[in-house]
């Protein structure tokens, strides 16, 4: 409930139209004299959104029907009707910030009578260690990225160093009790331990980029409200991952229908149900699309942020399709209606916002666009010559195993380039699921105070100069030109 909650309130209300929302005094939560008292039976009867729902926050009672009506996070919403929506702040924190507070208040309605304060646990006390290089954006949950300059300093990014997007806190799962289900729809079910995984099938190694579908959101924040966790272009990363082919496993349960998707659930999950997503059985079936269940990153068992025991691994497909912690893979003729696949991760527009967005009408984002990035030197740096030339490195990456063709550098805002040289990955069945690592060095006489980088792929796909045409309000696929700042001795 709540992180929607939080992510749809920017630029929904206008606060200083109510009373207490730009206070100095304000707290929320707190008793207000100026409000009538509610009983818990009270509020336990409004909890129908085709009427009325309430919610409480320590001792404020809040009517949130117009919210669940008119916002995408009314399913979720909807879990804390008729009482109290705490124990979904202290799921997702990124709730307990003043302008969510702000928004809450606004609908305020009054005080919770003989109001207790609620004992609750930290879901997230037991997540594992993360290495303090990286660059943290929040902590509950961990979303962190690697730093731009250590990015490309191997074409394999090293299991501690690679990006962590968690929804919710890691899941604790013992392998030896570990079941991954597969469900053939209305038929029969199958289940797999981790050693059937292990002896039953065959194993395969697959180079495989995963990128983020907010990477560079933060780039893209700078013409407009976008909401999600503000990455810069460190939330990618390119990882050996070994594990069985899913279309063995479907093929060992051999149905006897031709289904066209495949639901994923995971292990972690909220009280609106496991986090999830929809893989077209297109993909999973096809000889050269490479979907496999990873039991390895880089040569060792998967680490608990990514996933361990099972992690499933969609190559060329966006970041959230990478299942981690799988549990369950169910076959089906429809799309998932799990809400985070219903919900978000959507080709959205330019003119689409929380309030006017039909869900149903925009497609599921699968295959990542081109994109490209300059990692070294850093925006805002110094840099000095060797021999009268300065060095760029950074990577581009295509989705869909699209190879990158050509990465151009400018440093007169596009009126002319310089070439950069690749180094990549073997291509699997021509699929080129990993990314390519870029260099050029720059006559130190022809820079100026920026510098810019496109990547052009197999397909002739290339990058827009500008954010404009692409902005939209969850700040996905980004790929305009990435430029930065330098200063030059």
């Amino acid at each position: 409930m709540l992180k929607i909650l939080a992510c749809s309130s920017i630029g929904i209300l206008t606060y200083s139209q109510y009373k207490y929302a730009d206070s100095e005094e304000f707290r929320a939560g707190m008793r207000r004299s100026d409000l009538p008292d509610f009983t818990l039976d009270d509020i336990s009867r409004h909890k129908n959104p085709e009427k009325s729902v309430w919610v409480t926050f320590k001792e404020g009672v809040y009517d949130v029907t117009n919210f669940i009506e008119h916002h995408p996070g009314g399913e979720k919403i909807l879990l804390g009707s008729g009482g109290s929506i705490e124990p979904f702040w202290n799921l997702y924190r990124a709730h307990h910030k003043p302008q969510v507070y702000q928004m809450l208040e606004s609908m305020r309605i009054g005080n919770l009578k003989n109001a207790q304060v609620l004992a609750l646990d930290d879901p997230y006390k037991d997540d594992p260690q993360r290495n303090p290089e990286m660059v943290t954006h929040g902590v509950k949950p961990f979303n962190a990225e690697t730093p731009n300059d250590l990015l490309v300093n191997n074409k394999t990014t090293p299991n501690d160093l690679f990006f962590i997007r968690n929804h919710l806190p890691v899941p604790h799962i013992d392998p030896k009790t570990y079941r991954l289900e597969l469900v053939l729809y209305a038929d029969k079910c199958f289940e797999f331990s981790l050693d059937d995984l292990k002896s039953k099938f065959e194993h395969v190694t697959i180079k495989s980029c995963i990128q983020c579908a907010g990477n560079r959101r933060a780039d893209m924040a700078k013409y407009g409200n976008v909401r999600g966790v503000m990455w810069n272009a460190g939330a990618i990363g390119s990882a050996e991952w070994k594990g069985v082919r899913l279309r063995d496993l479907i093929k060992y349960a051999n149905p006897k229908h031709e289904y066209q998707h495949a639901h994923i659930e995971a292990y972690d999950s909220d009280p609106n149900g496991p986090f999830g997503t929809n893989i077209p059985m297109s993909k999973i079936m096809d000889e050269h699309g490479d979907v496999i269940l990873a039991l390895e990153m880089n040569g060792e068992p998967l680490p608990l942020d990514h996933g361990f025991p099972v992690r499933l691994i969609v190559p060329g497909y966006v970041g959230v399709r990478n299942i981690k912690w799988v549990k369950r893979i169910s076959l089906n003729d429809d799309e998932s209606n799990l809400i985070w696949h219903k919900r978000d991760y959507k080709v959205f527009g330019v003119n689409d916002t929380p309030d006017n967005v039909d869900f149903e009408k925009r497609p599921p984002l699968y295959e990542m666009n081109v994109q490209s990035a300059i990692c070294d030197p850093l925006d805002g740096a110094t840099v000095e010559s060797v021999e009268g030339k300065v060095t760029f490195k950074g990577y581009a990456y295509s989705g869909g195993g699209h190879e990158i063709a050509r990465v151009d550098i400018t440093t007169d805002k596009g009126e002319t380039w310089h070439e950069a040289e690749l180094s990549k990955d073997l291509a699997y069945h021509k699929k080129h699921w990993s990314w390519a690592l870029w260099e050029t060095k720059i006559p130190v006489s022809e820079l100026q105070n920026e510098v810019c980088v496109k990547a052009v792929d197999s397909s002739g796909n290339s990058q827009p100069r500008d954010t404009a045409p692409i902005l939209n309000y969850r700040g996905l696929l980004n790929n305009a030109w990435h430029c930065i700042k330098i200063n030059h001795k």
